[in-house]
């Protein structure tokens, strides 16, 4: 769309469609799995997945991209319930914590390295969608394959929005903060850095350092927030968005080299991607074990809804102001939400007790089979 000349704002809608498909296959997905099974849902999934990847190149009409990037987002929160569940199923109390550590490992490594493949065909061409469609297709390959049972996706205990809301406002809205922040970032970012005078080989490599900034920095991030107060930590985290793209903002200004975005993006992907784990901590302290799950579940909502909803305003700053109010629309929602934070410690300075404390542990924010695999909720 970008290389198409197509206006910003019409980019975001398109793009934030994606994540109404993730919203509603966080709903519906995981009664599509429970009814078929794991191996023909999936199978289903992963043929859609690869047929909407080349139908974009068949029907290049945006209102046509909106319906197909909605079906996009709900069939990759089936196969991903689908995966997660397995490997929920397949590991135990002492294994959880690792398989989920491997699973993020693997998670963002692969995300970074998508990204670099937009320099193995040009900008205008079909080549990343033909590419696109036919890694969908293989990975149908070990799941057809398997001679694994498949698992039991039991339902989960219920927790409504307003009781999270009042167990937890600060987590609830911050999870809601971090789908603006990532949302944005991933429907925007690449139209950003080609607007700014980057290639599309120096874009996708912009974007690959975001990511693994959030892969390298999410263990020094979880040591602060066992150690410190977490809105303290979450507020610095927030304030580090924000000071990072005001840096930018500089950069771009003087034309300082390079290694100096990269820098920031390193810092800005660390920064984002621990706002989400950060909520899921907060929350998790303040609520009984029995309901964990549940409550990732609903701040996973949240989330996705953010995510819906940042792309859409980020792409209507851009068309109207340029691509500095991308940054700039980043950093006043972190700052925003830093500030409110804080006002919040001095009206509730009250913590809990050091050993009902849960520790921090990163999470992905694909979809919520995966948060059985998080060491600190009960196994289903």
């Amino acid at each position: 769309m970008e290389a198409a000349d197509y206006p910003v704002a019409l980019t975001g809608v398109v793009m934030a469609s994606y994540y109404l498909g993730l919203v509603l296959g966080g709903y519906r997905a995981k009664r599509v799995i429970m009814r078929i099974g794991h191996i023909r849902a999936f199978s289903a999934f992963a043929a859609l997945t690869a047929a909407i990847c080349l139908a974009y190149g068949f029907f290049p009409t945006p209102i046509v991209w909106i319906i197909l990037r909605v079906i996009n987002g709900f069939c990759i929160a089936g196969m991903t319930t689908a995966i997660e569940s397995w490997l929920n199923e397949r590991s135990n109390n002492e294994t959880r914590g690792r398989v989920l550590g491997f699973y993020m490992l693997v998670f963002y490594l692969a995300v970074a390295t998508g990204q670099t493949l937009i320099s193995l065909a040009p900008d205008d061409s079909s080549g990343h969608l033909m590419l696109a469609s036919a890694l969908t297709g293989l990975a149908l390959v070990p799941i057809a394959m398997t001679r694994l049972g498949e698992p039991n996706l039991g339902e989960l205990r219920v927790l409504g929005v307003r009781r999270l809301y009042e167990v937890s406002r600060i987590g609830l809205a911050g999870a809601g903060v971090a789908g603006i922040l990532v949302g944005s970032f991933y429907a925007l970012s690449v139209v950003f850095a080609r607007q700014i005078g980057l290639s599309a080989s120096e874009a996708a490599l912009f974007v690959s350092t975001v990511v693994l900034g959030g892969l390298g920095l999410q263990v020094p991030v979880g040591m602060l927030a066992d150690k410190f107060d977490r809105r303290i930590v979450m507020s610095c985290i927030l304030i580090a968005v924000g000071a990072s793209w005001g840096l930018l903002s500089g950069a771009l200004a003087v034309e300082l080299p390079r290694a100096v975005l990269i820098v920031m993006a390193l810092a800005f992907g660390g920064a984002i991607s621990s706002v989400y784990p950060l909520c899921v901590a907060q929350v998790f302290d303040r609520l009984e074990r029995k309901y964990y799950v549940a409550a990732s579940g609903r701040l996973l909502m949240v989330y996705s809804i953010g995510a819906t909803i940042g792309p859409l305003l980020a792409a209507a700053l851009m068309s109207l102001y340029g691509p500095a109010s991308f940054f700039l629309f980043e950093s006043t929602i972190a700052v925003i939400y830093a500030l409110f934070l804080l006002l919040s410690m001095k009206a509730d300075g009250r913590l809990p007790a050091e050993e009902e404390r849960e520790k921090f542990v990163p999470l992905p924010d694909t979809s919520s089979a995966a948060l059985g695999l998080d060491p600190r909720t009960e196994p289903g």
